[in-house]
């Protein structure tokens, strides 16, 4: 699949609406390792709201009680961390 520039999954479609990939193994339904080696073929921006999302869900991954505080708590503090939290990206091994 590596050589290819796109692929596709076919899906399985139950009664109550649910699609799952056929695919066992590499999937974006699969373990945390199988979802970040896809990439979507088509990207797209993620706007305004969708960066608002992510760092809503940053902060709510972070633990610690981030995730009690409200949507504009949780926005707050992701915009204190972004330094760190490029930095994490840029160096993961020795990274803050």
């Amino acid at each position: 699949m590596r050589e290819e520039d796109e692929f596709y999954y076919p899906h399985n479609l139950y009664f109550r609406g649910c699609a799952y990939p056929m695919h066992p193994h590499l999937s974006h339904l699969g373990s945390d390792l199988c979802r970040g080696v896809l990439e979507y073929a088509e990207g797209r921006p993620l706007g305004k709201s969708g960066l608002c999302w992510l760092k809503i869900h940053l902060a709510n991954k972070y633990g610690g009680g981030i995730e009690k505080l409200s949507h504009e708590g949780k926005l707050a503090f992701v915009e204190n961390q972004l330094f760190d939290i490029f930095d994490s990206a840029a160096n993961p091994v020795d990274g803050n």
